[in-house]
């Protein structure tokens, strides 16, 4: 296997209209429906070129901080063989401490694209998948008071079309205030009129103050026969002992770990009985390498982990997994129909509309990753390119 020669980090800017973010409590940086408003939303791309002229990339929407910490997880793969992927991420990780490496991510999923189109295959069969459609449910922006989902008359209006057009369930975000009245109040109107045979979920996104709040909000999700409950305490969702209570005071499954970051503090979550069920995102969780060692330990529990948002990365990793549910289309409303990046050329879509009546959405067959961008138009945007080399 030949040597990473060069890994450019180019990080563009995306127009994004009628969202923007919104700093005042309790939305606290929260993107939210702004009609009106265009803003700016940043994108990382990442290419892996080795010395023989293969070459792998990602890319995506980017998150604070990861643009310089792939840099930095660069510096670590540069002059290692391209399919030596576990040493580039124990090197990495290392050398990003105390910090948590979410450039690291970027770098690996680009390792990955690039094993795949060096064995022309498509990334789930590289992992031993079989599946080529997955089931998909979809999920809503937070509710807010400006006309997108802000009661939930509203919300149902703009689930249950959805529902027809072929997913098999729907997660609504909580409103921002935290009100539990209103909370229980949605949950019951949500079942009632969605009907009895509708998978319902419910992610507060960490508004509740208290674990009473969260109890009770949770209770009307057991009542109203949910799928799940989410993320429902502030300020972040990684306090393992009140989850813990959390876990033990409702009869309905709690899904955590979408802000507890890695494999070891996500099973660390798990054993000590902060969750039923486990989150995982190749953006937050190291890449597909990070990702894959909480799929596996999960699996080996008999535990389901649930990919958290819509990604070409976790559409293969579905297709090869054993215990998981779904896909999630997220973050979706009558004010944004595809919560994904518009950078790809290859037809790749998580517009809503692009679900099929059977409920499910394709993998790409492409090698690698499988989908194909749009280098002019991130070029058009670009920000800046750093590109790390192999110096020898």
């Amino acid at each position: 296997m030949s040597l990473i020669d060069r890994i450019d980090i180019t990080t563009f800017k995306l127009e994004c209209s009628n969202f923007a973010k919104d700093y005042h409590y309790p939305i606290s940086g929260s993107l939210v429906y702004q009609p009106g408003v265009t803003s700016e939303r940043k994108g990382l791309l990442v290419q892996v070129h080795t010395e023989d002229g293969l070459a792998g990339e990602f890319a995506d929407f980017t998150l604070t901080g990861a643009p310089e910490q792939a840099v930095e997880a660069a510096r670590s793969a540069v002059g290692q063989h391209w399919h030596e992927r576990e040493l580039i991420y124990r090197k990495a990780r290392r050398a990003s401490r105390p910090a948590h490496s979410y450039g690291l991510s970027f770098i690996d999923v680009a390792l990955w694209d690039l094993a795949g189109k060096a064995h022309k295959a498509p990334l789930y069969q590289l992992l031993g998948g079989h599946r080529t459609e997955i089931p998909a449910y979809f999920s809503c922006h937070n509710g807010d008071r400006k006309g997108n989902l802000s009661s939930k008359e509203d919300v149902v209006a703009f689930a249950r079309p959805l529902l027809e057009l072929g997913f098999g369930g729907f997660k609504m975000h909580s409103w921002h205030e935290g009100n539990k009245w209103e909370e229980a109040e949605n949950v019951a109107y949500m079942r009632k009129e969605l009907g009895d045979r509708v998978e319902l979920m419910l992610d507060p996104a960490c508004v509740f103050d208290s674990l009473a709040d969260a109890v009770f909000v949770g209770k009307a999700c057991e009542a109203a026969g949910f799928k799940w409950y989410e993320d429902p305490l502030r300020p972040l969702g990684i306090g393992i002992y009140a989850h813990r209570k959390l876990c033990e005071a409702l009869d309905i499954p709690v899904l955590q770990t979408e802000h507890v970051a890695g494999p070891e503090a996500k099973a660390d979550f798990l054993l000590n009985g902060g969750t039923d069920l486990l989150r995982v995102d190749v953006h937050y969780d190291l890449g597909v390498t990070g990702a894959l060692k909480t799929i596996r330990f999960a699996e080996s529990l008999g535990v389901n982990v649930e990919a958290h948002g819509p990604s070409p990365v976790h559409r293969h990793l579905i297709a090869a997994m054993q215990n998981t549910a779904w896909y999630e289309v997220a973050n979706i409303s009558p004010a944004m129909d595809d919560p994904s990046p518009l950078i790809y050329t290859c037809g790749y879509s998580d517009n809503y509309r692009s679900i099929g009546k059977n409920g499910t959405l394709k993998v790409p067959q492409l090698p690698g990753v499988g989908v194909e961008y749009d280098h002019d138009l991130i070029q058009k945007n670009k920000i800046a390119t750093v590109s790390v080399r192999n110096e020898g």
